[in-house]
Formats: C-alpha cells, structure tokens, sequence
C-alpha cells in the first residue's frame, strides 16, 4: 500500500505511462478547477483608476465608462468584506471607510450587509451581499460619492465555485441610466 496515497499512485503511474509511450494520456481533468478561488485585484484610489466592467452584450447598457468603473469599485467593496469575511469574525471595516457584518440565515446562506463601505475613495457602497449555499451570490447595492452619479445595482452571479470562471451580471441604473454589465467573477 502506498502511504502517500492514491493520488500520488495515480500520478506516479502517469507519469511512468508518458515516459514510457512519449504519449501524454487523459487530461480533461485538468481543464476545470474543482474551485475558483478570487484573486486579491486592484485596489484603484479612485474610481476612474479602475478597469471598466465591460457591456453585457445581452443587455441595453446606457451607461459610459467612467460609470462601468464605479460598477466595477462597487463590486470590488462587496467582494473586499466578503474575502474578509472567509479569514475573520465576520464583522469589520471597509478598506478604506465603513463597516460589514455578516450573518448565516435559517437556509446557512452567508447575509452581508455594506454600511458606508468605501473601496476607492470616490465611491460609497451601501447594500447587501448574500452568498448562498450553492454558492451563488446576489447583491442589492446602493452607490454614492463624488465618483459617481449614484445609483442602485443589482448583481448576479458565482462566488468559489467550480469553474470555470464566469462574469458577474450587473444591471439596475446610475444616475438615471440604465446598467447592463459584465464583471468576471475571480
């Protein structure tokens, strides 16, 4: 019996039948992570120093581009407190102003609620994030500050689940357009 077991056999094995026959056998299984874990980002001081969510083809997206980086920021401040929430209490602060709390439902549904969050210094983020067993995430988000015409979002999509990746879908309205956009998801 292996001790290191047996996954290492199945790999050793492997790799014996690739030196062997020179041929590389079955590797679909590598072509889809088994979870996707999000990347750290860019942490942009303000707003317009963000990447633009890209236009949900989809969707009639009314809004320009320095409006899709306040989108793309006030994503960025749900998903801060919520990578913060996976290594803490569940409580804290904002990256750069304001506070998240974090409970779990009668459902075990992670609820997050965003008071005066600020991820970019132009851009304040109210609202809540619910991150839900099959780990699908929705977001109502109410954005504010001098970056932005302010509005409400409403975000749709997938947190650490098996990929692959794919893009959260934004719609609601700022400043009295309409959004329809596109933020990839890690």
């Amino acid at each position: 019996m292996n001790p290191l077991g047996g996954e290492f056999l199945f790999r050793s094995l492997a790799a014996r039948d690739a030196q062997e026959t020179l041929q590389v056998g079955d590797i679909s299984c590598t072509q889809t992570p088994e979870t996707v874990w999000p990347a750290v980002g860019r942490f942009p001081l303000m707003a317009t120093n963000a990447r633009a969510a890209d236009v949900n083809p989809d969707g009639h997206n009314e809004i320009g581009e320095e409006e899709r980086k306040v989108v793309t920021v006030a994503l960025a401040t749900a998903l801060d407190a919520l990578k913060r929430t996976s290594i803490g209490a569940g409580t804290g602060v904002g990256l750069r102003a304001g506070t998240f709390a974090t409970a779990i439902d009668a459902q075990g549904n992670q609820v997050m609620s965003l008071t005066d969050c600020v991820f970019a210094k132009d851009v304040i983020v109210n609202g809540a994030v619910v991150w839900m067993t099959n780990r699908s995430l929705t977001a109502d988000l109410t954005v504010s500050g001098t970056g932005t015409a302010g509005g409400k979002l409403h975000v749709e999509g997938a947190w650490e689940a098996p990929g692959p990746v794919g893009n959260f879908k934004v719609s609601g309205s700022i400043g009295g357009h309409q959004v329809a956009v596109l933020v990839p998801e890690a």
